[in-house]
Order: C-alpha cells, then structure tokens, then sequence
C-alpha cells in the first residue's frame, strides 16, 4: 500500500477538502467533465463512465424538476443495489431534494413508520421491493397513489399498484443535460438515514452535502487512500452510511472506480472483488465474520485488495482474517450516521477504534450503567475517566462538529447532553461504552443499555460475546442481560448459532466458561438457534430475544441452564422454569 504519511500530515487540513466542492450534485457534474471517459461504476455486466453516470442522474433530475420537485422536497427512495439508486440519490440531489433511503429489508410497522416520518412527496421504489411497499400503503397511504414511481428496468413486467405510474417508461426521452441548479450550500439536507432499529423503531437522521463529504474525504481520501487508479468493492447496502455515504463518497468524491454488488453473498464475494479488480472495500464487522466463517476458496488470496475499512471488527477475528485473505491494512473506525463523534485506526492496533480523525472533541465520562446516568461532580459537571476506565463517550457540539440531529425534535434532544464540563456547553451522547488506553487509542466496549450489572460487577455483553465466539463450532452469537425473579440486577443469557457441521456439546461449553470467564460473566440461561437475525446491515437483533428471555413457553428454540452443582448446561423445560420463577433455585 503507498505511504500514509502524506495523509497523515495533511489529516488537520481535511477540513479544507470537504469544502471544496460544496454539493453531491457538484461533484458529479465536476467529475463528468474531470474524468469523462474513465469507468466509474461497475455493476454486475455494465460499466458506465463518469460522463454517462451523470447524463443518467441528470434524466431523473430533469424528469422531477418538470414535476415540481425542488429544493428541501423529501422523496423516498426504496430500492435495491443497483444504479438507479444513486443515479436517484444524485438526480435529486442536483434539485436540492432530501432522499429518504428505506431499507430494503423492513416491512410492516417498521416500514410504515419509516414512510410516514419521511413526510415524503413523491415515492420511488424499485419493482424488487413492490410487495413490502404495497403491503405498508395498505395500512397507511403516506403518499398518494398518482406520486408513486415504480423503477422497472430489472422487472420490466411488474403488477404495479392501480394509480402509479412506470418510471422507466417515463425516463425515456427526458433531457440529460445538467439541470439548473438552485442555491445549494454545504450544510443543505442531502437524504435521510435510517438508523437500524435494533432498539426500536427506525430514527430518520439528517445527512446534510457536508456530511457525504467528510467521510469521502476523511475516511476514503485519508484513512484507506482512495484515488483515481483505486475500485471500491461495496456490497454493503447503500441505505445504509457506510455504503451511501463511505463507499459512493470515496469513489465519486475521489475520481475512483465503484465496484457495486446487488446484495452481500459469502460464497461470491472474493470472486466479485476478483473479477471487478478491487483494490479496496468497506466492511461491517459481521461481514468480516462471514467471510472467515466461509470454506477456502480459489479467491482467497487472489485479488488486488491490500486495505479495507469499516467498523465492529470483533478482535477474536481480526488477525485471522488479515492472515487468511493476507489483507494488510485493517482501518477500523468509529462514528455514526447522525454523530459527531468520530475516530479512525491509522496503526493498524488490532482492536482499536483508532483515534480523533479531526479536532479531539471527544470525552469518555463516568457513568453509572445500572442506573443508566452520567456521574457528576459536587459542581455539578461531569467527571472524565482515567485512562483504562471505561466510560459513556461523548463528542463536543461546536460549528465545525454540528449534530444535525433526527426528523424528530424529541428524539434529536434525547441525544444531547448539556452543561457537561461548563454552562451552556452541549455534547453529543453516543450511546456507546468506549475506553482509552495511554497512547490515545480508543477501544469500543459495548452499547449503553447492554452492558448490565450481576453479582455486584459490569458485565459487558460485547466482551463476552467475543468470548464465547472462540468456543469451536460457534459461528454468531449475541449476549444479554435478563430479569430474574427475587435476584439485583440482570442475569447474564447467550443466544448461539452453531455451524452446520458441528454439534454443540453443553458440557464442553460449560467448561469453556469455566475456564474464559469469571463467575459472574458465565452466561446462566443458554438458547440454541438455528440462526440469529440480523438487519440489514448485518447487527445481530436483541428485542424479541430479550422479551421472550428463557421461557420455554415462548421459546421454540433449545433452552439450557447453567448448573454448577453437574457442571453443565442442562436443558430447561417447564419445570426448571418454575423453580427458578418461584425462587428455590436461587442462582
């Protein structure tokens, strides 16, 4: 990989490139006339330059301008990966209209709540995902039926619903020259982002031009080096930041080439970076895991990908991934959709979220995780840990780092924390546990609310996740907290996904605990499932885990108990429950 020490030195002055061109419509025009000629997308057998990319944003750009879609309109866009989401994304873009990204993967109260905070005027879903779509405007008409565009390009003989109308019927024809574009500034609303969900229903946050800017700039042209001769593999879904805002961002904002893939396959993916001559990708940490999970295959190490960035790379498989795939730069970051808290590992530190990427307007504050509160001092500030202690990290709200918040003002306040270390100062509450070693170096830990407390100790689910990972056989697992009659605090439980070819062994299991953990971070309550769901970008989902906990009456899936007077996890039926619910087994 070239040297990183240009970057390095220029990593101050980044702030200066994310505003030197100040839109995403901008940008395309810019890079139509720059790099003409040259690729940009690749998409299953198609390649489009960066001159036919543009014409093809600018006929849906021109198509809604003659509809009277303008400046701060919101569309939702739900779609699949595919060209016409970003020719979309950037066609309305150039209106200076707000995309609301609808992950492909909700439907029902999720979805129709997605719909109707969006406000949308217009809806643009592609024929894959007509079905959910159709079902959520069965329960709610969140946008009228004449306003509904249905992109039928890769399913031209799609049932669309009564009232809407064939937006690839009505594409032909439509101008492909640049339209005109309205006063646009960086801080303008670009799209919404949904957050997954995994604690509820989806939150709309605000993207504005500049924050597709700073990761293209800060995460693509520093952290992973992205240039014109680079292609960015992206088969993360791009409703998603790290797909629409990293992946895109890199490769449009840097001259690159965008490798795109529909979906995520574990058996195509090496093939694909392969075949597309990769140099590069971005990578959720569950993704990472697949691929170590998958058989050898003839790709392995057959391709040109030297450096990767993303984030939740779990440390258990971080060397065995880079030693696999031989893939010599990991550049693990931290940050989120709507945050202002942001770090970046530049030292390959295995485990590390890496460091401040710009300004350090990070904090790591004391926190109470049982009653969920930020300690105080007897002035009434907050209280910065030690190095080495873990804590609630915060990022300092400031001009240069805004929080745009959400679409709801309630939730937007939810996330702020005021008069933190003076009157009148404001933070941004990250909603995560992190630490900091001497060096600088952040370390994730686990999500505020996950982490609970047992036998007078933190337990953080993270870290025994990442534990119980090693256990042989084991391919996911996610850990949690449970109520336990008669007992304080939370009661450790673990839901497992064995691979196929392995049995599980409660008893080997139980000694494994034993042995990797301390007493009070030995999961009590074990559940067996055949798989574990995830969203869409591949987090594992504890909502419905944690309500039906280890009832054996709500749960179809093999329950076990850890038993210490046999040292093993024995099966729990109905009669073990009852024990355990009356209090004569105490644990």
């Amino acid at each position: 990989m070239r040297s990183l020490n240009f970057y390095r030195l220029l990593g101050r002055n980044i702030k200066f490139l994310v505003f030197k061109r100040d839109t995403v419509g901008k940008t395309s025009e810019q890079m139509a006339v720059q790099r003409r000629d040259e690729v940009f997308l690749l998409f299953e057998d198609e390649k489009f330059t960066f001159d036919e990319f543009n014409r093809r944003a600018n006929r849906r750009a021109n198509l809604f301008r003659a509809m009277g879609v303008g400046k701060g309109d919101v569309i939702c866009l739900m779609m699949e990966n595919r060209p016409e989401f970003l020719e979309t994304l950037v066609g309305l873009a150039k209106l200076g209209a707000v995309t609301a990204a609808i992950n492909t993967n909700i439907k029902g109260q999720a979805l129709v709540h997605s719909l109707k905070v969006a406000q949308a005027k217009k809806a643009i879903v592609g024929a894959e995902c007509m079905a959910a779509f159709k079902e959520a405007m069965g329960v709610e008409q969140s946008v009228a039926p004449e306003e509904v565009f249905i992109d039928t390009r890769w399913q031209a003989d799609t049932q669309r619903p009564a009232g809407s109308q064939d937006l690839t019927d009505m594409l032909h024809g439509a101008s492909e020259d640049n339209p005109p574009r309205p006063a646009l500034r960086s801080n303008d609303l670009f799209m919404y982002i949904y957050t997954s969900g995994t604690t509820g229903l989806p939150k709309a946050a605000r993207v504005t031009h500049w924050r597709w800017f700073a990761p293209a700039a800060a995460f693509g042209w520093y952290g992973m080096g992205v240039r014109p001769d680079d292609t960015v593999y992206c088969a993360l879904p791009l409703y998603h930041s790290n797909g629409a805002l990293i992946a895109f961002g890199s490769a449009l904002y840097n001259g690159a080439k965008l490798a795109l893939s529909r979906k995520f396959s574990a058996t195509r993916f090496w093939e694909e970076v392969n075949q597309t001559g990769a140099t590069c990708f971005i990578y959720i940490g569950e993704v990472l895991r697949y691929l170590v999970n998958s058989p050898p295959g003839p790709y392995d190490r057959n391709h040109k990908v030297d450096r990767i960035l993303g984030n939740g790379l779990r440390p258990d498989i971080w060397e065995v991934f880079r030693k696999r795939f031989g893939v010599e730069h990991i550049r693990e970051f931290y940050a989120s959709t709507e945050g202002n808290a942001a770090t970046l590992n530049m030292n390959d530190v295995v485990a590390s979220v890496g460091k401040p990427v710009l300004t350090d307007n990070l904090a790591v504050l004391r926190f109470d995780v049982e009653k969920e509160e930020y300690l105080r001092d007897d002035a009434g500030f907050c209280i910065r840990c030690d190095s080495g202690e873990v804590g609630a990290l915060v990022g300092g709200i400031s001009a240069a780092l805004p929080f745009s918040g959400y679409t709801n003002s309630e939730e937007t306040e939810k996330k702020l924390l005021r008069d933190v270390f003076k009157a009148g100062d404001s933070y941004f509450k990250t909603g995560d546990l992190l630490k900091k070693d001497a060096d600088g170096n952040y370390f994730f830990v686990d999500r505020i609310g996950d982490t609970f407390r047992w036998k007078g100790e933190n337990v953080s689910t993270h870290e025994v996740a990442e534990t119980l990972s090693t256990f042989p056989g084991v391919s996911f697992v996610t850990v949690f907290g449970v109520e336990v009659p008669a007992t304080e605090g939370r009661v450790g439980m673990a839901a497992v996904t064995m691979e196929k070819e392995n049995a599980f062994d409660p008893q080997a299991f139980y000694r494994f605990t034993e042995d990797q953990l301390p007493g009070y971070a030995r999961p009590a309550f074990l559940r067996l499932k055949p798989e574990l769901e995830v969203t869409g970008t591949f987090k594992l989902l504890k909502v419905d885990l944690k309500h039906t906990g280890y009832n054996p009456e709500l749960v179809s899936d093999e329950l076990f108990f850890r038993q210490s007077e046999t040292k093993n996890y024995v099966p729990l039926d109905k009669a073990l429950f009852d024990r355990i619910q009356s209090g004569s087994l105490r644990l």
